[in-house]
């Protein structure tokens, strides 16, 4: 289990305030409410939009 699955809980949307969860597969994590996708890169969640 890495950082990011221990504290999935505190993190969450920037954009609507909504939940994520990890996607596994694709290494991202997505919001549960509006369906935006934010990078880990380096297993470093990039939470702003660039």
């Amino acid at each position: 289990m890495n950082w990011i699955e221990k504290y999935i809980d505190i993190f969450q949307c920037p954009y609507c305030k909504g939940e994520l969860y990890l996607d596994k597969d694709k290494n991202k994590l997505v919001c549960k409410k509006c369906k935006r996708v934010y990078d880990i890169i380096e297993g470093i969640p990039i939470l702003l939009r660039y």
